[in-house]
Parts: C-alpha cells; sequence; structure tokens
C-alpha cells in the first residue's frame, strides 16, 4: 500500500511463477496423479484476466501429479491462447472448451500486455513415475522450478531407507527423532545434487524445511544461504521468494514471519549482490490465492533494492523492471547524437548549436556576430517550424491515437455484442435443447404409460388364463377323483367276488369233507354189519380163535380182560384166513 492508502501499481507488475492449477494437496495416502485439460490451464489464466494481475503468471505443477496426458493439454492451451491474443475467440474457445466469455476476457488481458508461461515442478517424490521426466520433455515447459519435499532418513520404526515428506503435516512428528540440524544437513545435501546433476531454471522455496518453525543456527544458515547462491552461479539458476509462507503456512505465527522475512532479506541482498536472478512465487493451489502475499513481497524488494524479477517465457528468463527508473531509462534511450560538426549527423553547425541549446564557439567580430545572429533567428525559425511541425504530428498522433482506441473500443463493443449475441444464441440453443428434452420425456411418459396398459392388459389376460387353466384343471381333478372312486367301488366289488367264490369253494370243500367222512363212516359201518355178519355165521371158529395156539404162552387174565383194539376191516381178514384154513 501507498501512504495514501491506495494499492501499489508495482505489485500486479510482479510476476507469478509458482502456481498449481491441479489444486490443493490431499491427504498423503489419497494423492493420485491428475490430467491436465485445456479448459483447466485456460480457466486458470482467466481469473488473472479478470482481476488484471498478476501480468505476468505461470503455472507449475507437482511431479507426482503429471500424466500422459498433460502435453497434449499444454499444447493445446498454448495454441487457444494464441488464437484468443489474435482475436479469435470462437477457435480459441472451441479449442480449449470454454466459454466465448471466458475467451473474451482472456484475449483482453493478452491485448492489455499479460503473458503466462507452463513449467513444472520438480522435486524427488518417490511417487512419481520413472518416465516423469520424459512427460516434461514432451510439455516443453517455459521454465522447470527445481525442490526437494522428501529425504531419506531411517525409520524409528520401518527401518532405513525411509522417504519423508518431511514438509507434509502427517509426517512433521518425525522431526523429534530426527532432529533439526540433522534435517537441514539432509536437505541442503539433496538439494546441492539435484541443482548439479539435473534440469532447472529456478530453485524453489529453500527454506521449507522451517515450514513448521525448525530454525537451524543463523551461523549454519548464513553457510547453507552461501552455498545456494554458489550452486545457483555455477548453473546459471534463480532463486524464488516463496510467499505462501505469508499467507498460509505463517499467517497466525509472527514469530516465525518475522524470521522467515529476515532470512529472505538476507537471501535476497547476497543474490543482487552475487547477480542471481530473483523469482517471486505465491505457490498458489487455488485462483483465489494467485499473487497471495505480494504486498510483504514488494516491501522486501525495495528494502533489498531489487528492481527486476525474472519471468520464464519459452525457455529463457527474461526480466521484468517493477519501476521505471532514470537508470533504466537511460538503458533503453536511443544512443546519444553525433558530436558536433560530424558529417554523419547531416545539420550545420549553427543548426547543432541551436539544437544544444546555443552552446558553440562565440563570433568574434560584428560581421560574424551579426552573420551569429542571422543564422540564430534562422535556427530560431527552423526550431519553432519543427516545434510547429512537431505539435501537429503530436496532434495527427493523438487523433490517430484516438482514432485507433475509438476504433478499439468500437471493435471491443462490437467483441461485446457477439458474445452477448452468441450468449443469447447459446441460451436459445439451451432452451430449445430444454424443451426438446421436455418433449422428450414427454413422449417417453407416453410411451412409458402405453407400455404400463399394455403390461396391465398382458396380465390381465394371463390372469384370465390361468384362472380358466386352474377350472380346467380342478374339473380334471374332480374327473380323476371320480374315476378314483368308480375304481375303489369296482376294487371292492372284485374283493367281494373273490370272497364270495372263496367262501363257496371253502363250502364246497367242507361239503366234500363231509361226504367223504360220511362215505369213510359208511364204509366203516359196512365192514362193521358184515364183520358181525360174519362172527354170526362161524361161531366154532370164533371158539377156535379163543383157544392160545401151541407153544405160544397164554395171555395172562388181565391182557384178556383187555385186549387190543383191532379195526374191524383187519379181524374180520383175519377171522375169514382163520375159516379158509
Amino acid at each position: 500500500m501507498n501512504q495514501g492508502g491506495e494499492r501499489d501499481a508495482r505489485i500486479d507488475a510482479i510476476p507469478d511463477v509458482h502456481g498449481h492449477a491441479k489444486g490443493e494437496h490431499k491427504p498423503f495416502a489419497e494423492e493420485r496423479p491428475i490430467p491436465y485439460t485445456a479448459r483447466m490451464l485456460f480457466l486458470w489464466f482467466f481469473h488473472a484476466c479478470q482481476r488484471s494481475s498478476p501480468r505476468f503468471m505461470m503455472v507449475a505443477d507437482h511431479m507426482n501429479y503429471l500424466t500422459f496426458e498433460d502435453p497434449a493439454a499444454v499444447n493445446l492451451v498454448r495454441r487457444a491462447l494464441k488464437l484468443a491474443h489474435a482475436g479469435d475467440l470462437y477457435g480459441a474457445s472451441e479449442t480449449a472448451g470454454i466459454e466465448v466469455g471466458h475467451a473474451a476476457v482472456v484475449s483482453e488481458g493478452l491485448r492489455r500486455g499479460m503473458r503466462y508461461s507452463i513449467g513444472a515442478e520438480v522435486d524427488n517424490d518417490p511417487r512419481s513415475r520413472p518416465d516423469a521426466q520424459n512427460i516434461v520433455d514432451a510439455m516443453r515447459p517455459d521454465a522447470i522450478i527445481r525442490s526437494v519435499h522428501f529425504l531419506t532418513i531411517e525409520h524409528p520404526e520401518l527401518g532405513a531407507g525411509y522417504q519423508w515428506a518431511f514438509d507434509n503435516s502427517e509426517f512433521q512428528h518425525l522431526f523429534a527423532h530426527v532432529g533439526t540440524e540433522r534435517v537441514w544437513e539432509l536437505y541442503m545435501a539433496t538439494l546441492l545434487d539435484a541443482i548439479e546433476k539435473l534440469p532447472g531454471h529456478i530453485v524453489g522455496h529453500f527454506y521449507v524445511p522451517a515450514k513448521f518453525g525448525h530454525w537451524p543456527e543463523d551461523a549454519k544458515l548464513d553457510h547453507y544461504e552461501n552455498q545456494l547462491l554458489d550452486a545457483c552461479v555455477a548453473r546459471g539458476m534463480a532463486i524464488e521468494l516463496n510467499a505462501r509462507f505469508f499467507y498460509r503456512h505463517f499467517v497466525d505465527d509472527e514469530h516465525n514471519k518475522r524470521r522467515y522475512r529476515n532470512a529472505n532479506l538476507r537471501l535476497l541482498k547476497k543474490a543482487k549482490a552475487r547477480g542471481v536472478g530473483i523469482a517471486v512465487g505465491s505457490d498458489a493451489h487455488s485462483p483465489k490465492d494467485q499473487g497471495g502475499g505480494f504486498e510483504a513481497v514488494l516491501e522486501l524488494l525495495d528494502k533489498a533494492g531489487i528492481n527486476e524479477i525474472v519471468f520464464p517465457v519459452n525457455g529463457r528468463m527474461a526480466r521484468v523492471a517493477l519501476r521505471a527508473t532514470e537508470e533504466l531509462l537511460k538503458q533503453q534511450a536511443a544512443p546519444p547524437p553525433p558530436p558536433i560538426g560530424s558529417s554523419v549527423s547531416g545539420f550545420g553547425r549553427a543548426e547543432l548549436a541551436a539544437r544544444d541549446g546555443g552552446i558553440g564557439p562565440e563570433p568574434e567580430t560584428p560581421a560574424q556576430r551579426k552573420a551569429a545572429a542571422k543564422a540564430a533567428a534562422i535556427a530560431k525559425a527552423a526550431a519553432a517550424k519543427a516545434a510547429a511541425i512537431k505539435a501537429a504530428a503530436d496532434r495527427a498522433a493523438a487523433k490517430k491515437l484516438a482514432a485507433e482506441k475509438a476504433a478499439a473500443k468500437k471493435i471491443a463493443d462490437a467483441a461485446k455484442r457477439k458474445a452477448l449475441a452468441e450468449k443469447k444464441k447459446i441460451a436459445a440453443a439451451k432452451k430449445a435443447a430444454a424443451k426438446k428434452v421436455a418433449l422428450e420425456k414427454k413422449r417417453a411418459a407416453k410411451r412409458a404409460a402405453a407400455e404400463r396398459k399394455k403390461l396391465a392388459n398382458e396380465k390381465k389376460r394371463a390372469a384370465k388364463q390361468a384362472a380358466l387353466e386352474k377350472k380346467r384343471a380342478v374339473a380334471a381333478a374332480k374327473r380323476i377323483a371320480a374315476e378314483k372312486q368308480r375304481a375303489a367301488a369296482a376294487a371292492k366289488k372284485v374283493q367281494a367276488a373273490r370272497k364270495a367264490v372263496a367262501a363257496k369253494k371253502a363250502a364246497a370243500a367242507k361239503k366234500a369233507g363231509a361226504a367223504k367222512k360220511a362215505a369213510v363212516a359208511k364204509k366203516a359201518a359196512a365192514k362193521k354189519a358184515a364183520a358181525k355178519k360174519a362172527t354170526a355165521r362161524k361161531p366154532a371158529a370164533k371158539k377156535a380163535a379163543k383157544r392160545p395156539p401151541r407153544g405160544k404162552p397164554r395171555p395172562s387174565k388181565k391182557a384178556r380182560a383187555h385186549p387190543p383194539k383191532r379195526s374191524s376191516t383187519k379181524s374180520a381178514s383175519k377171522k375169514r384166513s382163520k375159516g379158509r384154513r
């Protein structure tokens, strides 16, 4: 701010060489490569054009975020910026995939002298692709910011060779294990090795190990600053004055902010004395942070007596002056006029004297004085004529400039009108598209209703058919049940018939048995009767049968009283045989 409270115009002229269009950092475990798009890059520049600051700005995203799509997107946005610079708003909008209004804002910014570059922040992130440098080379970056974000340490739990993201707040607790002095030693060794062996144009945020307030001893820090400047002089690299510490890291920490300010002021003075270029970066991860903290940066630059800042353009470090000093104007002025009397100038002595304010040798005689007076008068008239001609030329130039401004305004108004018409056209197209979409939705709703009705009818017919089939199935079941009943009745009849036949057979068998018994009994009775008859016919034979035969013992009285039973047939046969004897 100036003394009157107004914003210093030089703040907008400070180039911002460090911005990340791919956005804010995510948690360490969730970080993934994010591809560039031409729209992403174009809109990053659009926000700067909307504010008219910073006038010079470069995108430089982190190495681990790079993808194979990035070179194509960078080439595309460069083409879109060229088209916008040439006034081809439609070509720029079509190329970058943005609105015509965005292209108009960027085109106006480029016409006012704003310039944009695309680079890369190349660090030692172990998560980067092995071929990430090839991607960087394919992007043809305007500059490479060389930085260090990882240190190789011995982890208390994971052992040696651990890659520590020392500037990440998720892992800052390891500072207590490693120690501040050791952290700075490892950091300087890694950074100096990268500066010496790897390509780069700017050394980024040198004081990053102090992000959480871990500063080494002043003598050590002074030694590290001298080592950095020696390496930059040897490689022709610039150093970055990182403004993110002013508006983000140390915004509420006055102690560390003061230490950071003092360290940067000392480094700036050393760099100026040794001819090392100074670059300024906001390290913005969002468009709202572009040019952030540049008020504090300008204060440091003024205290260090630095007026020129470097800005990368096409791989070279251009210099941007913040104030048109007398020394700078002298350097840019036209070469001085030739000495008086030189034949190269084409002027006479009197004209040269008049041009140089009357300086020249004094005439000695009255005639010479008269001639000199006459020549002076002529020169004066000539000077007046020249002044009149110059005034006329200035008026013509002013008139021409006014005409050009009017023409430019007319062109701008035409462009605005065209953009407005395009906007209206786009709005009308959107409206028509919305109407078409609504009509399609209505038609789709009708088709859906018809489909639902058709489906309902199909369901109804299917239900009716199912009911009919069920009815037929019930009737068939009834028929089957009746058939089963008839079959059961028939089986019952068959069983009854079988029982009747068995009963008849049993009765017949019984009858046959009875008949057989009767026949046997009848035969036995007949035999008995025949025996009786025979007995009655031969009494003598009976008496003889009662005498025992000779030579056989006489039966006892008991045996005689109870003789053994013999069938009538056998006894009769014996009687017959006895009688025949």
